[in-house]
């Protein structure tokens, strides 16, 4: 009878160990859940498939006479003044240096676009620039050359300076400003403030090449003298009254 007894409890410390066995390696593995984390993208887990990617341009749809149009927005492209994707545009009185390369005797000239747009260059005169880009304007002058006969062959790079002058004296913010353009003494003396309550506009000067040059600012603003242009470099002085 006690042997029976050990057998039996043999057979069930044996059983009770192959079901507890059984149970530590089952398929399901660790039940424990994971701590969450969020991936690079701060995406929760459930977010976790693949990205989708909007597209860059919508196509939206627009019902006319009961039929429906697909529609594709025209894309805005950014405009930058005094540019037009070819370089600086040039207007009347901007300074500019023309290479000429790739000739017998090549040439560095420095050139302003005067008051009714053109430069002149050594063999073709005048040449209409402003209102061009830079590389535009080298493919003018190039062809000038070309089908000038003057140069079977010629490369042309033109850059354009940014100049500047010096108002000094009776205005409100003396200094040294950039030349934009075709640019006047009237528009220089108001980029720098305008007169002061002390100063003389009708003797006004104008400083260019070591030489002296005076206007009347009273006359030119009613229109009784010319509005001169004014150059890179150009020095205006606007003098003081005196009582």
């Amino acid at each position: 009878m006690r042997m029976n007894r050990w057998l039996f409890s043999g057979a069930l410390l044996v059983l009770l160990v192959v079901l507890g066995g059984g149970c530590a390696t089952s398929g399901t593995g660790d039940q424990r859940l994971a701590r969450y984390r969020p991936d690079g993208a701060q995406r929760r887990p459930w977010e976790w498939g693949p990205k989708t990617v909007a597209p860059v341009a919508a196509v939206t749809t627009a019902a006319t006479n009961g039929a429906v149009v697909a529609v594709t927005p025209t894309p805005v492209e950014p405009v930058q003044s005094g540019y037009d994707g070819e370089g600086a545009v040039l207007r009347r009185g901007d300074s500019i240096i023309v290479y000429l390369k790739n000739i017998p005797r090549p040439e560095d000239i420095q050139e302003e676009v005067d008051a009714v747009g053109f430069i002149t260059l050594p063999y073709i005169g005048k040449i209409r620039v402003a209102g061009m880009s830079t590389s535009r304007a080298e493919d003018a002058i190039k062809a000038a050359y070309i089908d000038g006969d003057i140069f079977k062959k010629i490369d042309v790079i033109v850059v354009a300076e940014a100049g500047t002058y010096y108002v000094r004296g009776e205005v409100k913010r003396p200094g040294v400003y950039l030349v934009s353009g075709a640019l006047t003494l009237v528009q220089a003396v108001t980029s720098a403030g305008g007169y002061t309550d002390f100063a003389k506009p009708s003797k006004i000067k104008v400083i260019r090449d070591r030489q002296d040059m005076t206007f009347n600012g009273d006359r030119i603003e009613d229109g009784k003298d010319p509005d001169p242009l004014i150059k890179a470099k150009d020095t205006i002085i606007v003098p003081r009254r005196w009582m």
